[in-house]
């Protein structure tokens, strides 16, 4: 019986080769086929169609992750995290202060205020309703809590102009750190600024996260490693055979803790350039740390520091490199380790109007 962590690497280089044909796959005959279609498929899920909206963070970081090189080489987003409502009035049974605006035809359409009004937490939401007292024309607006009873904030005589109403501030009553987070949007993920063109529904069955559906064809499964967009999916297994290091029937003994052996000599790409090593004799890579010296004036970024498409990073031996698409996603320090041991060399391309710094790191073979 192959053990979870072989199954779980041969999840991680599947999606990185289907990621690599979906990217530059063959396009004519029938490999050219499949490639479109899948094309299609990412070209859909980047633009969230109802079956995408409904995926989990397993199916969905899979998908992003298979479609990323071919959206990158395209100058395309994916999907991207949705911003909460507002911020913050999630500890339960907590009493906040909430403000927020309005806006009307008596306003001029511009947000006027409301509040603040003592709402006990989690703070769900904001909302209109028919007034207490009837009458029309006019608008309750209230304050929706997950904890405690609804409040009431304003009552709004233009219903029939009615505006947006915003949560602007959430405080603590006590004055307090509010340490407990913020709403979960409807739906985590919206497309991103610059999606594909939108192919609509795509011809045969919607996709389906579910192995026993008969209908739709299944998306690919995850590996247990951190998502930008949809978080982390942790799958824990046995690491090695049972027995304590050194015994018999015992695993192999661990190298002391946070063992990356020693860098070596580190290189420029340029602009749009590459860089290239070969480890020692007597020693393999163990990773490359790669620096972000310069990066294109609108380079995209999934947040902050981190940038999308920036690098390809390979890593083998001669004449056999195999492609890390981590490097789709890179912040400047980034250390990628070599998913396998015995790999000896390296090379980094730089995406457009990108120079980095590449310092490889290599370990003695042990005897």
């Amino acid at each position: 019986m192959p053990s979870p962590i072989a199954i779980i690497e041969g999840l991680r280089n599947f999606e990185e080769q289907a990621g690599e044909f979906i990217r530059n796959g063959p396009s004519t005959g029938l490999p050219g086929y499949v490639r479109d279609g899948y094309r299609e498929r990412c070209d859909q899920f980047a633009n969230l169609p109802p079956w995408a909206r409904l995926l989990g963070n397993g199916p969905s970081g899979a998908m992003d992750r298979i479609c990323s090189p071919y959206w990158d080489d395209n100058g395309w987003d994916g999907p991207e995290k949705t911003p909460p409502p507002f911020t913050g009035g999630q500890c339960p049974g907590t009493v906040y202060r909430v403000s927020g605006t309005y806006s009307d035809e008596g306003t001029g359409g511009n947000p006027s205020p409301w509040g603040p009004n003592s709402v006990t937490g989690p703070v769900t939401g904001v909302v209109n309703r028919p007034p207490t007292g009837g009458g029309a024309g006019r608008r309750d607006i209230w304050v929706t809590s997950g904890g405690g009873a609804d409040v009431r904030v304003f009552t709004d005589a233009f219903d029939s102009q009615a505006g947006p109403n915003v949560i602007t501030a959430i405080t603590l009553l006590s004055g307090g750190p509010d340490t407990c987070g913020d709403p979960i949007p409807e739906f985590p993920t919206r497309p991103g600024p610059n999606p594909p063109p939108d192919p609509g529904p795509v011809g045969g069955p919607v996709p389906t996260d579910d192995p026993n559906n008969p209908i739709g064809p299944p998306l690919i499964p995850l590996p247990p490693y951190d998502d930008p967009i949809y978080g982390p999916t942790p799958i824990v297994g046995p690491t090695g055979p049972p027995g304590n290091p050194g015994e018999p029937g015992g695993g192999t003994p661990p190298r002391p803790p946070g063992d990356i052996g020693n860098p070596g000599g580190a290189s420029d790409t340029g602009a749009g350039g590459e860089a290239e090593g070969e480890a020692p004799e007597g020693s393999i890579l163990v990773g490359l740390k790669i620096d972000v010296l310069a990066s294109p004036p609108k380079a995209r970024q999934f947040v902050e520091g981190i940038f999308r498409g920036a690098v390809y990073i390979y890593m083998g031996v001669t004449g056999n490199l195999d492609q890390d698409y981590g490097g789709s996603m890179l912040k400047t320090g980034q250390f990628f380790f070599a998913e396998k041991e015995n790999l000896t060399h390296w090379r980094i391309n730089a995406n457009s109007g990108y120079n980095h710094r590449v310092t490889p790191y290599y370990r003695e073979l042990e005897e």
